[in-house]
């Protein structure tokens, strides 16, 4: 079964013609939802500004703050999300899928759950025509007096992982990726990035630029030569390297 899907992911890696047009559809909670109030702003505004030649349009943000993979199945989000992909489909547009969560997913129930819809929203992306690219978990920024993260977000992270492996989708680890950013950059400017001063899971504006350029580039490296990206090689170098650019 697993050699099956990872097959399967392999043959979609080939059919991503560098000639298609490309579309994104993000799914995920708040940390990928671009919310303009208190408790809420993500990377998604800062990922679509880094594509290259693709209209907003084209970069559809379906995330909502307070999800969990549960509520968005049940609610008819997912849904709504998956007409989206068919729409960019039909329009014969290569359409790459995020999807992120955890965040929410981690207050009531544990890891396997979300494993489960995980799984779930796989099948179903992958039957409207669309790629799933599993994105673990962003980082809070809470940090321990000797400047590493308290991370309770692993075993949620840990999870998305194995569904990746276990599914055959593209993965992209924004969890150890800006957890190894914020612990490199401190906790000072590691919280300028904060929606306010006491937000530690939430982005202001630079926050999703920084955030949604490491995500365009973890997507970059995961489709190597297929994804367009504004060049920002000051911001890139930063982020490599644990700098802070803000």
């Amino acid at each position: 079964m697993r050699l099956f899907a990872l097959a399967s992911c392999l043959l979609t890696v080939c059919s991503l013609a560098q000639t298609s047009p490309l579309s994104f559809v993000l799914i995920g909670d708040s940390t990928t939802n671009n919310g303009t109030v208190l408790n809420s702003g993500g990377w998604s505004n800062g990922f679509c500004a880094s594509l290259a030649g693709i209209p907003r349009s084209h970069c559809i943000n379906t995330a909502h703050d307070g999800a969990t993979t549960g509520s968005t199945i049940l609610s008819g989000q997912f849904n709504t999300s998956l007409a989206f992909i068919q729409g960019e489909v039909m329009q014969g547009r290569q359409t790459l899928v995020t999807v992120q969560f955890g965040h929410n997913d981690m207050k009531i129930a544990p890891p396997e759950s979300m494993g489960a819809n995980l799984t779930f929203m796989v099948g179903q992306i992958r039957a409207a025509g669309g790629v799933p690219v599993l994105v673990t978990s962003l980082t809070r920024r809470n940090f321990f007096d000797n400047g590493t993260v308290d991370d309770t977000l692993g075993p949620w992270a840990d999870e998305t992982i194995l569904i990746s492996q276990e599914q055959g989708t593209h993965l992209l680890d924004l969890h150890r990726t800006s957890m190894e950013y914020v612990e490199a950059i401190g906790p000072d400017a590691a919280h300028r990035l904060n929606r306010s001063p006491d937000d530690n899971t939430h982005l202001n504006a630079n926050g999703t630029i920084v955030f949604g350029r490491m995500v365009a580039d973890l997507m970059a490296r995961s489709f190597p030569r297929q994804i367009p990206l504004v060049p920002n090689p000051g911001l890139d170098f930063n982020i490599s390297h644990g700098i802070a650019s803000f």
